[in-house]
């Protein structure tokens, strides 16, 4: 199990983290918690990837971000307030350290190093937002889609796709059958490379 260091505090700070962490494993589809849960705290993903995501009227589900190993997760109710805002799920079998929200609560208050801590990562998460939303609403489904391959480095060297295309589907808010379609273009097109299950970006569009 990989271990999460609390990199850019002192030991002493790092060690109240500890204290109050918690592994918790996970496997694949499990439910994490559900929109409009009562908040319990956040978590960093140890192992797999995990989606935050929310459904529409229509039962359609829309993810907003995955999350892979390092991030932290529901943060943000930490410092707001409220409920959890989505739910979140495994997309993989996984691990998530857990918190203890109560005496996070009271360390952050009282510790402007931790506090820090958690609302910086916390933030970091505003830029993926930012993109998603200005993608939904600028990019077509066949850049929304190259743009995905190019976060995963696909234009650099061959890549894997590490959740499956019909939730890489609700993360572009595209169908599945559009994801499969575009993908079949630009490989028609020699603008992705597909060798088994690797995927490489080669020409523009």
């Amino acid at each position: 199990m990989t271990s999460i260091k609390f990199d850019k505090l002192n030991p002493e700070k790092a060690e109240l983290l500890q204290n109050i962490a918690h592994y918790r494993r996970y496997t694949k589809t499990e439910v994490v918690f559900e929109e409009g849960d009562a908040y319990k705290g956040p978590f960093i993903v140890a192992e797999g990837q995990f989606k935050v995501f929310v459904m529409g009227d229509a039962g359609k589900e829309s993810i907003l971000h995955v999350f892979r190993e390092g991030e932290l997760l529901a943060g943000g109710p930490l410092f707001l307030g409220g409920s959890y805002p989505a739910s979140c799920a495994a997309l993989s079998d996984g691990c998530l350290i857990a918190f203890e929200h109560d005496r996070l609560k009271k360390i952050t208050e009282a510790d402007e190093s931790i506090h820090n801590y958690f609302l910086q990562r916390t933030l970091k998460l505003l830029p993926h937002l930012k993109q998603k939303i200005e993608s939904l609403a600028l990019k077509s489904a066949e850049q929304r889609i190259i743009n995905y391959f190019i976060s995963l480095g696909a234009d650099r060297d061959s890549v894997i796709l590490d959740i499956p295309k019909n939730q890489i589907a609700a993360l572009l808010d595209l169908t599945p059958e559009s994801v499969s379609r575009v993908l079949n273009q630009l490989t028609a097109r020699s603008i992705l490379i597909v060798d088994d299950k690797t995927y490489r970006l080669v020409g523009k569009p």
